[in-house]
């Protein structure tokens, strides 16, 4: 796969060499024969994947949404039509971790067309062997939804995910860098064709060059050593944060953090038996200067990737999952908010420009 059909809806050669370009550094990146990019197309990546891969009436099996799998699931059911039937698979209640058998068991009741593994909030990464397995058994095509171990693959610290699934999609907002877009891969040459072949993917083909331009240069510098060092940084920020999550004065509260530890520079918090319930916790961080992204509803998602890109190390990163600890176990009184948002306000000002050799991103 090309990207978007260079051959006909290229508006120029050099609208050509840069769609060549940007697919070619796709598949160095992330591996497989067949690549395509969406640069600042507003759509995720997963979104092409599956009106390609389902007709009306067709039977997905994705992770549910209450907890991680939001991102997918809501692609699903807000659709014009609602044409999908949904089959959401749950989190083990005892670790957080995908129960592999209630997969299988739902996927040979429901037979689904498609079975999506990963989540755009869960912290693990997922068991593609087993769910390969899964979807042979039940004749489903695999969609592996990478979007929170992406620059962990891109850097070389996790296998990719191609040659376990069909295929491969991944929103890199926030990832590679400011410039936002997706990739789609598979090793299928067919499956290709019915990629490129959806009204979204074809309207590529006319985005301004420096579009394109910009995402080559973002997979470019996805390449270097500087990159790696980041998320290098950004999985070891995320599990001192797991950590200092995990830690009795916040345990104690009935916050959990999903999965007891991460994968990915990801955290992910359910909050549904505690004392602060996630639209409180959530106001409470960004009183703060903290953002954390909703998970459904009853969960936080935390990630560190923006901060290892503003330079945080572990030091930093062990600050500011002590403010986060602190701002989720009790009622603060004035001064101890005062006293948090002084100690954000220092990091802030000690990370508040990103060193020169790496990328920066949005939080």
């Amino acid at each position: 796969m090309t990207a978007v059909g260079e051959s006909d809806l290229s508006t120029s050669p050099a609208q050509a060499a840069l769609e060549r370009i940007a697919v070619g550094r796709t598949k160095a990146l992330f591996g497989g024969k067949f690549a395509h990019v969406l640069p600042n197309t507003g759509v995720p990546a997963h979104e092409v994947a599956l009106i390609a891969l389902l007709a009306p009436g067709d039977t997905v099996l994705c992770l549910d949404h209450a907890i991680g799998g939001h991102g997918v699931h809501r692609t699903l059911v807000d659709l014009p039509g609602r044409p999908y039937d949904v089959v959401p698979y749950p989190l083990r209640a005892s670790d957080g971790l995908v129960d592999m058998a209630e997969v299988a068991r739902l996927a040979r009741a429901h037979l689904p067309t498609v079975i999506v593994a990963g989540g755009a909030a869960h912290p693990r990464i997922p068991d593609l062997a087993r769910f390969r397995q899964v979807a042979n058994e039940t004749g489903a095509l695999l969609m592996a939804e990478m979007t929170c171990f992406a620059g962990l693959v891109a850097a070389g610290l996790e296998p990719s995910p191609v040659s376990g699934a069909h295929v491969v999609t991944a929103d890199l907002n926030g990832i590679v860098d400011g410039s936002g877009g997706g990739v789609l891969l598979t090793d299928d040459r067919h499956l290709a064709t019915r990629l490129n072949s959806t009204p979204v993917a074809r309207r590529v083909g006319g985005l301004p060059g420096q579009s394109l331009a910009a995402q080559a240069v973002a997979l470019r510098a996805a390449g270097s050593p500087a990159f790696r060092d980041r998320q290098e940084r950004a999985l070891r920020g995320a599990r001192i944060l797991a950590g200092r999550l995990l830690a009795d004065d916040v345990a104690e509260t009935g916050a959990r953090v999903v999965t007891g530890s991460t994968e990915t520079p990801l955290v992910l918090i359910d909050l549904l038996h505690a004392s602060l319930d996630a639209e409180r916790a959530g106001e409470r961080l960004r009183s703060l200067g903290i953002r954390p992204n909703s998970a459904g509803e009853h969960g936080l998602c935390l990630g560190t990737t923006a901060l290892a890109a503003r330079g945080f190390g572990d030091a930093s990163f062990r600050e500011a999952a002590d403010v986060i600890a602190r701002a989720l176990t009790h009622e603060p009184h004035v001064t101890a908010v005062a006293e948090l948002k002084n100690r954000v306000a220092d990091l802030t000002v000690r990370h508040l420009q990103a060193p020169a050799d790496v990328c920066s991103e949005e939080e």
